[in-house]
């Protein structure tokens, strides 16, 4: 009994252990994967950002000689415009160009065939030898301007893609001969609506190289720069730059530099992942990316980290589960079980004294030990039926044995008269036990005589009571053959109930087993339902992310806005300046006094959208502010959510334990109740052999009542009560 009891309670701590070792298993693959994704998408948001200094760095740069190749694009078109064909005078309105910041190498002009005068003089200023007005200015060694003119290449892409777009053009950037990384920003010079030029700004980017070289996101990672053709800005190597992009993920490149979206391009031999991100150069229509070189540890260390966490925690939620599964099938099956087991082995061992323990209990087991005593109750009454029976079947054997005794006596005393009394032994031979011999022999032979009849008086007093024997084993027999018969019935009807019993058990397996799958099916929607609280909470932590990358991004405008204000303030205050000298100096200042007052022009519209731009910028800052506040409201919000459904999932996952001990409880309890089963069957099989004897007794004393029936015992009574007696107890 107690090995029964340990065996089961052991397979149910170890079912329910595994059950909640593979789901915690299963918890920990699909944890571990979302962290990994979110780890890696929290890598690409952190490159991204990266990208976007990188951009907002290039931009700055690049927006310096936007401002001075456009501004000086216009100042020659409205001198153009205004009349002023002084060729001087614009080649002395392009030298200041590069002297306005570091990073300007040059400034330069080239006219349309006949653009500005018409004249096509070789000699004329700034013409080259082939008569095109083609001033260019170059920044010295020492620091100076040099001035010198070069060809009009009126089919290369400085010239021919600013006047077919009708807009300033960037060039692909280009090594200098003195190995500088350069590129040039040309824009159309136009006069009444009429092309006359193209002027531009050279534009060193050794400075914006060295600044996005010097990037090291995460700390060891490397950024680097690509043109939208695939052409190396930035390289690992500087002897790479301009050179075509062949290394890892060149077609995904390609593509990320045709649709504008990121890639990950792939993993490098030390385990980097090497993320493109495209980006559009602020004020021309190309497109580069940004390469960052992501390191391995950044997405394989939080990853391992996060792991060792939910492991430990998993071995203790085991740990506690299988401490609380091994008290709780102690209390609820171990004990209730024994208690049933230990009085089945006392019914099985004939003691239906004791009463059956747990009657008391509303459960399974409480209506079990309820059936078990009524069964008891029925085996007690079948015990005492028996021994009745055993009783009588003494009595009618002993009161037999006696007759037997007295018969052997009257033939002994026949036998001695047999040959004196011929007639009275042949009346007495045919049963006639009243015939008297005193009076009919005398002499010698009166003693004989009144022994004879002495003899067959004490025959005829034998014959009455053996009479009256045979008439209560008559009785006797068929009184137990009654009982055997109406046992056999009883046992009968409590072997259906316990059949019924089994039913209803199995009824109840079937029911706990439902219950059970239901149970498991509720843990299962409830876990998915925790893991979208989970992967929801982690976008809403992505959101709040994006958004202060946003008002991040928003400062760094306002600083660019600042620059641009500073910018136009100079501007301004150069304009004034040139206006006061084209005053002094009177009729011949004339032209530039009225570029100077579109300079100035041009400079008040700048500072009027500066500030346009800073106060949207503003709003949008204060948007973003009450946009993360009420995303963070709702984190915490998913957050209590998924604390809840957890707390669902641990009650949900204890109903389902402790279906699966019922069900498994109730299958020990069907096979006791059909071993029971058996044994009642076998107490009416044995009921049926009584039955069977009785039936043969009785027959037995039919016929001794049949042959005593025969004698002439003097009393018309009686022998008629022993000729009528079979047939009214047969009726």
């Amino acid at each position: 009994m107690k090995s029964l009891s340990s065996s089961l309670s052991a397979k149910l701590i170890l079912a329910a252990g595994g059950a909640v070792t593979l789901v915690l298993a299963g918890a920990f693959t699909l944890i571990s994967m979302s962290s990994a994704d979110r780890i890696e998408t929290m890598a690409l948001d952190r490159a991204t950002a990266e990208a976007r200094i990188v951009a907002n760095t290039i931009g700055i740069g690049l927006g310096q000689a936007t401002a001075v190749g456009n501004a000086t694009a216009g100042a020659i078109g409205a001198m153009h415009e205004a009349g002023l064909r002084d060729r001087t005078a614009y080649v002395a309105l392009l030298k200041p160009a590069i002297g306005s910041y570091p990073n300007l190498f040059g400034s330069w002009m080239a006219e349309a065939p006949g653009g500005i005068d018409g004249t096509g003089d070789p000699a004329a200023v700034g013409s080259n030898k082939d008569g095109a007005f083609t001033p260019y200015w170059t920044k010295g060694a020492n620091g100076g301007a040099d001035y010198s003119t070069f060809a009009a290449k009126y089919d290369a892409d400085w010239y021919k893609e600013p006047v077919a777009r009708g807009k300033g053009y960037l060039t692909a950037p280009y090594l200098s001969e003195t190995g500088v990384l350069m590129s040039s920003a040309a824009y159309p010079v136009m006069s009444g609506g009429k092309l006359i030029g193209v002027a531009g700004i050279d534009v060193g980017m050794q400075e914006l190289a060295a600044t996005v070289s010097a990037l090291q996101p995460f700390g060891t990672g490397r950024v680097f720069l690509v043109s939208g053709d695939g052409k190396w800005l930035v390289a690992p190597d500087a002897a790479m730059r301009t050179k075509p992009y062949e290394d890892i993920g060149a077609v995904d490149l390609a593509k990320a530099a045709a649709d504008g979206q990121p890639r990950i391009l792939g993993t490098l031999p030390d385990g980097a992942t090497r993320v493109a991100l495209p980006f559009q150069v602020p004020g021309f229509d190309l497109t580069w990316a940004t390469l960052v070189d992501v390191p391995a540890a950044v997405v394989a260390g939080p990853v391992w980290q996060e792991r060792l966490l939910l492991a430990g925690g998993g071995l203790l939620v085991v740990a506690i589960s299988l401490g609380v599964l091994a008290f709780a099938s102690h209390r609820v099956v171990r004990r209730p079980l024994q208690r049933l087991l230990a009085d089945v082995e006392a019914l099985s061992a004939g003691d239906y004294t004791r009463p059956v323990e747990g009657q008391g209990s509303r459960d399974e087991a409480g209506a079990l030990a309820t059936a078990l005593e009524g069964f008891r109750h029925e085996l007690a009454s079948g015990r005492q039926a028996e021994a009745v029976a055993a009783q009588e079947r003494v009595q009618a054997e002993s009161a037999r044995r006696e007759g037997e005794e007295e018969r052997a006596r009257t033939v002994a005393e026949q036998a001695e008269v047999v040959a004196l009394l011929g007639s009275g032994l042949a009346r007495l031979s045919a049963g006639d036990l009243t015939c008297r011999l005193s009076g009919r022999i005398g002499g010698s032979y009166a003693k004989l005589a009144a022994d004879f009849d002495a003899a067959v008086g004490q025959l005829q007093s034998t014959m009455r009571t053996v009479s009256g024997i045979v008439t209560s084993i008559d009785g006797g027999t068929g009184e137990i053959s009654a009982a055997a018969q109406e046992m056999a019935r009883r046992i009968e009807g409590q072997a259906a109930s316990l059949e019924e019993t089994s039913a209803a058990l199995a009824d109840i397996t079937l029911r706990v087993n439902e219950s059970a799958g239901h149970a498991v099916s509720a843990s299962t929607t409830v876990k998915g339902a925790c893991a979208a609280a989970q992967a929801s909470d982690e976008i809403v932590a992505q959101a709040i992310d994006a958004m202060r990358a946003i008002e991040d991004s928003s400062s760094r405008i306002a600083k660019i806005i600042g620059v641009i204000d500073e910018i136009t303030f100079q501007t301004n205050l150069l304009a004034l300046n040139a206006g006061v000298e084209a005053a002094r100096a009177g009729e011949a200042g004339r032209g530039f006094a009225v570029v100077a007052q579109e300079v100035r022009g041009l400079a008040q519209r700048s500072a009027e959208a500066a500030k346009e731009i800073k106060d949207l910028i503003a709003r949008a800052s204060h948007e973003v502010d009450v946009g993360v506040t009420f995303v963070e409201r709702a984190g915490a919000s998913l957050q209590g959510i998924a604390a809840k459904v957890l707390e669902i999932d641990g009650k949900v996952t204890a109903i389902a334990q402790g279906a699966a001990e019922q069900s498994t409880g109730i299958r020990e309890i069907n096979t006791a109740v059909s071993h029971i089963d058996q044994i009642t069957q076998q107490n009416a099989a044995m009921l049926e052999e009584a039955a069977a004897s009785s039936q043969s007794l009785r027959g037995e004393a039919g016929e001794l009542r049949d042959l005593v029936a025969q004698f002439e015992i003097g009393e018309e009574r009686t022998r008629a009560a022993l000729r009528h007696a079979p047939a009214r107890r047969a009726a």
